[in-house]
């Protein structure tokens, strides 16, 4: 742990924790499920060649969301979307076109929650919960309820199309502010991202715990920094000896 500016930790009244890779393994998950969901299209539609590699579905998301720069803030309406203009590319359209590309998508996000969650963070988030309001601020998909995490958090900000935008842009951080009838420098952020979870949570004036480098040591790290966090934490546990 290491401490990069004076915080006083008894004027934090809420913690807002980001999910993936910072209380659990999402990446390898995520790479499960994206194995999984490529083979299902393949099976389901009878697709093969470059369909059966993952890279050719990245790419068709990439040029839509270049196309498409608002769909950042939502990414699941991003594979959605993407769906649909893969299965237009390959000439034959899925036949209620959105709808069906939600009830794919649906599979997938069951798919990519299917994480695991130590007892040890089952039981810092347990103990952290006897002292503070917590909420869930992330810009993925997960369904905190499918890792059994829900039943911590007050609120679960997510962005959309439309609505709250993703971090690092302020927005989630400050409807927490509001949520909780807070100060926003009231808030303490615990993150493993250096840009959307530090840089995001500084800029939008709260106090911000980076997990250096996440919870399974493969997330981005100092060099990634566009601003210092307050705290920097070696592993998200030494949340029960800091607060």
């Amino acid at each position: 742990m290491k401490f990069f500016k004076q915080i006083d930790l008894s004027k934090i009244k809420v913690l807002s924790f980001d999910l993936d890779n910072t209380i659990y393994d999402c990446e390898t998950v995520l790479r499960k499920a994206e194995a999984w969901f490529t083979q299902y299209l393949c099976d389901t539609y009878g697709l093969g060649g470059a369909c059966l590699k993952y890279d050719f579905w990245a790419q068709i998301k990439s040029e839509v969301l270049h196309d498409n720069p608002e769909l950042a803030d939502d990414v699941t309406l991003l594979r959605e979307v993407s769906l649909v203009e893969a299965f237009r590319r390959l000439k034959i359209p899925l036949e209620n076109g959105l709808a069906d590309a939600k009830k794919l998508v649906d599979l997938f996000v069951e798919h990519r929650s299917s994480g695991f969650v130590h007892q040890d963070i089952y039981d810092m988030l347990s103990a952290l919960k006897q002292k503070y309001p917590m909420v869930a601020i992330s810009n993925g998909n997960l369904k905190p309820s499918k890792i059994m995490v829900d039943g911590y958090f007050e609120r679960d900000f997510r962005p959309a199309v439309g609505g709250l935008r993703r971090k690092p842009f302020a927005d989630m951080f400050i409807e927490c502010a509001k949520f909780k009838n807070v100060k926003i420098d009231e808030i303490l952020h615990i993150g493993d991202d250096p840009f959307t979870d530090v840089y995001g949570a500084v800029q939008a004036g709260c106090k911000c715990a980076w997990v250096y480098k996440g919870y399974t040591g493969i997330s981005p790290d100092e060099k990634n920094l566009k601003v210092l966090p307050d705290i920097l934490l070696d592993n998200v546990l030494e949340l029960k000896t800091l607060l």
